[in-house]
C-alpha cells in the first residue's frame, strides 16, 4: 500500500491526519491546490494522504481501512525513523488518532482531535448515517447529488436537485467514490475501549467550533468524561468546515503543540 505524505519544517513531529474524502491539502495548499505546508517554529509537520484519498493507494475493499487506516500512521513513523510524535486528527481524522492512542500509546507525544472524538465502546449505528447515505448511492450508481441533498443540515437552506447535482460534480467528478465509500464503511472498526485510551497518558486537546453539531459536541463531552481529562477549546463562530480557516483554531492548537513538548 502506498502512502504519500508531505513534510515542512525542523523539530519535533506533529502527524496531520485529514478527514474523510478530503487530504492532506486541507492543511495548507499552494495556488494549484497541491499540499503546501506552512512551517511553525520548532516542529516539524506531517501530512499524509489516508489510504483511499488523495495520491494515495485506494483499495474498494471496506476490510482494508479502519484500523489499518491507525496502522499507516505508526508504519509512517516507521519509515521516518520517529519514536513519538504529536498526532493531530480532524474529523474522522480523530478517528484514527484515537485509534493509535489505544493501542500506540509510546508512539504519542500529545493528542489533538478536532472537530470530533475517538469512537469508543458500542457506537450507534446512527454515528455513520451518513457514510451509509453515501456508500449506498455510489453502490447503486445513483446521482450523488442526492447525498448531498440528504445530508444537508436542518439549520441551512436546502439546495434545490440542480444545485445539488453541481455541488456533488464538483466535489466528486475525478474521485474514487467507491474507495471514499469503502474507507467510511471501515470507521466503526476504528472503535475503540475507554479502558485502552486511558493508557496513553499524553496531553489532549479537544477543539471544535461553536456551531459544530449538537451530536458531536456531545461526543466530545462523552469522551473527555470517559477520559476524566482533556483541555477544550471552542472556536467562535466555526462548525465543522469552516473552524480549520479560523486563525484562531492554529493559535490554539499551536498553544498546545508549545506546552506539550515543553513537558
Amino acid at each position: 500500500m502506498k502512502i504519500r505524505y508531505v513534510t515542512e519544517g525542523v523539530g519535533a513531529p506533529v502527524v496531520l491526519i485529514h478527514g474523510w474524502m478530503a487530504d492532506s491539502s486541507m492543511w495548507g495548499r499552494d495556488l494549484s491546490g497541491a499540499t503546501r505546508l506552512k512551517g511553525a517554529d520548532g516542529f516539524r509537520l506531517i501530512a499524509l494522504d489516508c489510504r483511499g484519498h488523495g495520491q494515495s493507494d485506494k483499495p474498494h475493499d471496506p476490510k482494508q481501512y479502519g484500523p489499518e487506516m491507525a496502522a499507516d500512521v505508526v508504519r509512517l513513523l516507521d519509515h521516518l525513523k520517529i519514536d513519538k510524535a504529536h498526532l493531530i486528527g480532524y474529523s474522522s481524522g480523530a478517528y484514527i488518532v484515537g485509534h493509535v492512542a489505544a493501542n500506540h500509546p509510546h508512539r504519542v507525544r500529545s493528542v489533538v482531535y478536532g472537530g470530533q472524538a475517538p469512537i469508543t465502546e458500542n457506537p450507534k449505528s446512527s454515528d455513520f448515517s451518513e457514510v451509509d447515505t453515501f456508500a449506498k448511492a455510489v453502490d447503486e450508481g445513483a446521482d450523488l447529488g442526492t447525498y448531498i441533498m440528504a445530508v444537508t443540515p436542518a439549520n441551512r437552506p436546502k439546495p434545490t436537485p440542480e444545485m445539488a447535482k453541481a455541488i456533488a460534480r464538483f466535489l466528486y467528478d475525478g474521485k474514487d467514490v467507491r474507495a471514499y465509500a469503502a474507507a467510511g464503511r471501515g470507521f466503526k472498526n476504528l472503535e475503540v475501549h475507554s479502558a485502552e485510551l486511558k493508557k496513553c497518558e499524553a496531553p489532549i486537546l479537544f477543539i471544535h467550533g461553536a456551531n459544530e453539531s449538537d451530536h458531536v459536541k456531545q461526543r466530545v463531552a462523552t469522551v473527555r468524561e470517559l477520559l476524566g481529562r482533556g483541555e477544550v477549546k471552542t472556536i467562535a463562530g466555526g462548525d465543522h468546515i469552516s473552524t480549520l480557516t479560523r486563525p484562531e483554531f492554529g493559535t490554539a492548537v499551536l498553544e498546545f503543540l508549545q506546552n506539550a513538548t515543553a513537558k
